[in-house]
């Protein structure tokens, strides 16, 4: 018998840690009542949005999110995919994604006719490189999709700057980011649109369901059009103006997230609170190396917190070994990130875009996309060796939790020996 749990060792955590997700009270129980005694099941029940649940849901979290214009919509997806229309990306555009993220920021793009382009990610923060981006603009490329990935924002300067530079419009994908603000200004609302998700295990749920933000008021009535089946504020009920389809969210989603966004900016603290404690206390083992947070990063309202793993602190020990062995002595730690890079899925692999191959064989684009071919070195790397995660309901108790964390690394790191 060894020292570690994996090798019959008695584990340094046997509780659990942080808090059970999602938290809720009597706020969640007194809003779903008012939705169900009104009668008034939609927001089209209401005369003036202002006065339904999704009408001030979506007022308060553009507020929240340094934003001007909110739209709710029913799910992160399509979130993005409105984001899109609004945008004016139409079939054979181009629409820059990173490699490492939930397939449906590249899904999303195909889903309205545009082309979904890989690029490679920066190894410090798993986010959008800035550069793969600008090598990777064509004439053909209308928008570009960075990824807040688990919350810790991409670089906006740098993207914004070159997306300026040639004309491209800058959809945030901000699924994980809710609180994240960059440069004192909340992300989502920095480009020209930003898609949020609020499924179940967000830190900001109703259980499933999203929202737009923009501080254009013209790209605001286009997002509200295309979520609203085609019709225009101030034009007659049943009267369309785009194809469009529905994407309202329901009385009963606003009301969950009402309620959800009123405990946010505190639970963003508390998280943000246990994250320092957190990294300070890696930076005194080799081998696990917190994000070296950039300065423009004001408030970090992750969705899981990434850091790194560097196996030649561990005397070579792969990293996939070294997390077997932390989550044996207790420490909820994982991988992050949604697993390979989004190429990698039999999706792309097999080019299985049905009978016509459309979106990405569309006549209108003029190139040729392989999926197959595509390589993102720095993604595959970060995905197979070095990155670590812990989900944000970990965040949520005390710095003992922490501590705990620690001691299992720690642990580990002390007794590598028995794991060669």
């Amino acid at each position: 018998m060894g020292k570690l749990a994996i090798t019959g060792g008695t584990p340094v955590i046997e509780r659990s840690l942080g808090k059970p997700w999602p938290v809720y009270d009597e706020r969640e129980e007194q809003a779903l009542r008012e939705v169900l005694h009104s009668g008034k099941w939609w927001r089209g029940g209401y005369p003036e949005a202002k006065d339904s649940k999704v009408g001030q849901f979506e007022d308060a979290f553009a507020r929240f999110q340094d934003a001007k214009f909110g739209v709710a919509v029913t799910n992160g997806t399509q979130a993005l995919e409105c984001a899109l229309k609004a945008a004016g990306v139409e079939a054979g555009d181009e629409v820059i994604v990173p490699a490492l993220t939930f397939v449906a920021t590249a899904t999303a793009a195909a889903l309205v006719n545009g082309i979904p382009i890989f690029v490679d990610v920066d190894p410090e923060t798993y986010n959008m490189d800035p550069d793969a981006f600008e090598a990777a603009i064509t004439d053909q490329t209308r928008a570009v999709m960075p990824v807040h990935n688990g919350g810790y924002p991409a670089d906006l300067d740098r993207i914004t700057e070159v997306a300026r530079k040639h004309d491209i419009m800058v959809i945030e994908d901000a699924a994980h980011a809710h609180g994240t603000q960059w440069k004192g200004t909340g992300v989502g609302a920095i480009g020209h649109l930003g898609g949020f998700s609020l499924q179940m295990g967000k830190t900001l749920t109703c259980g499933e369901g999203g929202i737009v933000l923009t501080n254009n008021e013209e790209l605001a009535e286009k997002a509200y059009s295309f979520h609203h089946i085609g019709r225009i504020s101030g034009r007659p009920f049943y009267e369309f103006h785009r194809v469009a389809s529905n994407l309202r969210m329901t009385e009963w989603q606003g009301a969950i997230a009402l309620a959800q966004l009123s405990r946010l900016e505190e639970q963003t603290e508390t998280r943000e609170r246990n994250a320092r404690h957190l990294a300070e206390g890696l930076k005194q083992i080799p081998g696990v190396d917190p994000i070296d947070r950039s300065p423009n990063v004001t408030r970090w309202g992750f969705y899981y917190w990434n850091f790194h793993y560097r196996k030649d602190a561990f005397e070579g020990l792969p990293r996939d070994k070294f997390l077997e062995a932390v989550r044996a002595e207790g420490a909820p730690i994982g991988v992050g990130a949604h697993g390979a890079p989004i190429y990698k899925n039999p999706l792309f692999q097999s080019m299985n875009f049905g009978r016509t191959g459309c979106p990405i064989k569309c006549p209108l684009h003029r190139g040729e996309v392989d999926y197959s071919s595509v390589s993102c070195p720095v993604a595959e790397r970060v995905h197979a060796e070095q990155a670590l995660s812990i989900s944000h309901a970990v965040f949520l108790g005390g710095t003992a939790d922490m501590d705990l964390i620690l001691e299992a690394i720690q642990k580990v790191r002390d007794n590598v020996d028995e794991l060669k």
